[in-house]
């Protein structure tokens, strides 16, 4: 029997360019369970300091998590692994572009480290937010740091790495990927006092890549079964290594909010993973509709999730488009406008999330 799942608010805010209204600033104070904000690569980044210095780096985070403090949020989602490569110090990824805009070109501090010390001082937890399969958004290998952990793999033309849609992508079919994405959480998890780790929305790159290993397992799975398969185990192991380790570390991911999607295109079967105990603490869908969305209205979407978790160590995060605010939603069918034309969406969202 399905037990009852608490609800936990999971606000989504970029502090690029991101104006929040006094009305929404309060319904946000209130929150009591997880209200979190992403804060992802490019807002890390030191590239116009000149991969700048343990001073500026303080100084930028800080800022930001004062902000999080004013507006009662809790929890910082901070992307430390954006293309398999590290905003920390590591012995498995390069140093991160975003830095110094030098892949592997080493700084002289530890900008996780300086980020967690930062926000534990504020008491905000801090998730290590990782892309799992990513290795650059360019298919130019010679932007890639000579030591990269793929480039063995790319000049031996292994199928641990494929090239797709103009990127560059770790296969989630292979064994050995999936063993350098779950060792490089292991790092994270023994290295750093990090609160949980968060896997973003992209599994499968493509449909394509990996016909040929397919064939060669000679598995009785089709092929949708196969790759689903590649991706909970991928997850799983990942839960188990962390728990493996520091028990009180929390797991996450953050899929995409259309479950059909999610399953069709990403080959994440989530409502599998849901069924089951020892996959995730949290799961984070990104329910970026609005209330008046055609296909996938708000409410509906929210109660289509909560629904699916069967198990008793999940909880449901409910991520938020704050972004949305003031645009056109060209996805949203008749409900294009909505966002235009009331400026208390998120405001709503989170009182019915609760």
């Amino acid at each position: 029997m399905k037990r009852k799942i608490s609800l936990i608010l999971f606000v989504v805010m970029l502090f690029s360019g991101c104006t929040v209204q006094n009305e929404e600033k309060e319904s946000i104070k209130e929150e009591t369970g997880v209200s979190a904000v992403w804060i992802f690569y490019n807002e890390l980044n030191m590239i116009n300091e000149g991969g700048g210095n343990e001073s500026l780096f303080r100084d930028k985070v800080s800022k930001m998590f004062d902000d999080c403090v004013s507006w009662g949020i809790n929890t910082v989602f901070l992307q430390v692994r954006p293309c398999a490569d590290s905003f920390y110090n590591s012995s498995i990824f390069p140093w991160s572009y975003y830095l110094t805009g030098e892949q592997g070109k080493a700084v002289n501090y530890d900008p996780l480290k300086i980020s967690i010390e930062e926000a534990h001082k504020r008491k905000l937890t801090l998730h290590a937010w990782i892309n799992p399969f990513r290795i650059a958004f360019s298919d130019d290998i010679s932007k890639l740091s000579d030591n990269h952990p793929a480039m063995k793999w790319i000049q031996k033309k292994k199928a641990d790495v494929v090239f797709v849609n103009g990127g560059i992508y770790f296969s989630p079919a292979s064994l050995e990927a999936q063993k350098l994405v779950i060792d490089g959480v292991r790092e994270i998890i023994r290295n750093y006092d990090v609160d949980g780790i968060l896997y973003d929305d992209y599994f499968y790159p493509s449909k394509t890549i990996d016909l040929e290993e397919y064939e060669k397992s000679g598995t009785t799975l089709t092929i949708e079964e196969y790759r689903t398969n590649n991706i909970s185990n991928l997850i799983k192991k990942t839960y188990e290594t962390i728990k493996s380790i520091k028990k009180e570390v929390k797991f996450s991911i953050s899929p995409a909010g259309n479950i059909n999607n999610n399953l069709n295109n990403e080959y994440l079967d989530i409502e599998f993973i849901l069924k089951n105990n020892n996959y995730l603490n949290y799961v984070i869908p990104q329910i970026y509709f609005g209330f008046d969305n055609e296909t996938l209205p708000f409410i509906k979407t929210v109660k289509m999730w909560n629904d699916l978790i069967l198990n008793n160590d999940t909880k449901l995060v409910v991520a938020l488009s704050l972004y949305k605010s003031g645009n056109t939603d060209k996805y949203a069918g008749s409900g294009k406008n909505e966002w235009i034309e009331n400026s208390d969406i998120i405001t709503n969202q989170i009182v019915e999330s609760r």
